[in-house]
């Protein structure tokens, strides 16, 4: 039986007191590094695939985590339809799609998806969630860290079972979207939107994010370097400044 919606939401970012600290840097364990974001208010809503796009370390991956309750808010000002809330607000509700370093990764695929779906009392069957998010039965006794192409389908599997309202995911690739997608990943995350989730994916270009996402967010692409005064430091100090065009 297919879920009903739930409720859906909107979370507001709000930058505007953010005037002595203008970036903030977060790590994320030795596994996934670090991230710097040059704060901007910013708006998402239940429903919807996020394209988060950012050079490396350039903000893409830290927004992503922000909104998964892993990075503090500082001086951020944040709400969820309206109502202030704070990082554990958003670290209850929120499943890290990428298994790799969470307490869930040595999880059994099936065991762990029918403990969540008595634990919530939904009204649907494992069978029903493995087809739904194209589950292998040949991998439903294995532990979500063994899967390679399957992981992101499983971990989303047992987030949805789990009642997640926010799946959000580390910096990766364009190409590893592509890849993943070819293995049905789509499939999942619409799954998760349909059911009024809201799905966060971090990378360095829109080249193929914007085939799948519902938006794309820019981040830092208006940062401004003062090339003239580069150039004009390289003829003073090395006579070279016509390395720099």
């Amino acid at each position: 039986m297919k879920e009903k919606q739930k409720d859906s939401f909107r979370i507001t970012i709000d930058a505007s007191a953010c005037t002595s600290l203008i970036e903030g840097a977060a790590c994320f364990g030795k596994n996934d590094g670090r991230d710097c974001w040059r704060y901007s208010s910013q708006q998402f809503e239940s429903g919807k695939i996020y394209g988060l796009i950012s050079e490396y370390e350039q903000g893409c991956m830290y927004l992503s985590y922000l909104l998964g309750g892993k990075v503090d808010f500082g001086d951020l000002k944040m709400s969820w339809n309206g109502n202030r809330i704070q990082r554990k607000d958003l670290e209850c509700v929120s499943w890290n799609l990428e298994p790799a370093c969470e307490p869930y990764r040595k999880s059994i695929v099936k065991k762990a998806v029918n403990a969540a779906i008595r634990k919530h009392k939904l009204d649907t069957t494992f069978a029903e969630i493995q087809e739904r998010f194209c589950l292998t039965p040949e991998r439903e006794d294995r532990r979500l860290f063994q899967l390679s192409g399957e992981r992101w389908r499983a971990s989303a599997a047992l987030g949805f079972a789990e009642n997640k309202r926010i799946f959000y995911a580390p910096y990766n690739p364009s190409v590893f979207y592509y890849q993943m997608c070819q293995s049905a990943l789509l499939k999942s995350l619409r799954e998760l939107t349909d059911s009024g989730a809201l799905v966060l994916l971090p990378a360095g270009s829109d080249s193929f994010l914007k085939h799948i996402a519902d938006e794309c967010i820019y981040l830092d692409f208006d940062r401004h370097y003062e090339i003239e005064a580069l150039r004009q430091r390289y003829q003073q100090y090395f006579g070279r400044g016509d390395w720099i065009r």
